[in-house]
């Protein structure tokens, strides 16, 4: 599945993916060695699309912020993506703008799984 960070909103989707990953995960008391290994693949896919922001702010758990660089897609596979959007959906994100768009943004998700869903039927369905 390929996540599109290239539209206007791709910025903002990256950050709240990447801080969402983060912090999400931070907050998981327990972990399966399996679920460590697909964290950390996960994380150096995010690393590998972004770049540190110039500004050298920390999240919470000290992670460096990080900022999407121009024209990236992010492949994930299903287990990946279901990591991230999961992590997403559980951080306590602030009441007001903070929470809008992070419903926004998991909104997004859901609509780049359809569409890589949609196109995988279309093209199963192909003689």
């Amino acid at each position: 599945m390929t996540l599109d960070f290239t539209d206007d909103l791709g910025t903002r989707h990256f950050e709240f993916c990447f801080v969402g990953f983060v912090l999400g995960g931070s907050l998981q008391d327990r972990k399966t060695l399996t679920v460590l290994r697909r964290e950390v693949a996960l994380f150096e896919k995010l690393e590998q699309i972004s770049e540190l922001k110039p500004c050298g702010k920390k999240m919470v758990n000290g992670e460096p912020e990080r900022q999407v660089t121009p024209g990236a897609r992010l492949e994930v596979e299903p287990v990946e993506f279901d990591l991230l959007y999961a992590y997403v959906s559980i951080v306590p994100w602030q009441a007001g703008t903070p929470a809008k768009q992070a419903l926004d943004t998991l909104d997004w998700l859901q609509r780049s799984a359809q569409a890589d869903y949609d196109r995988q039927q279309l093209h199963a369905s192909r003689p």
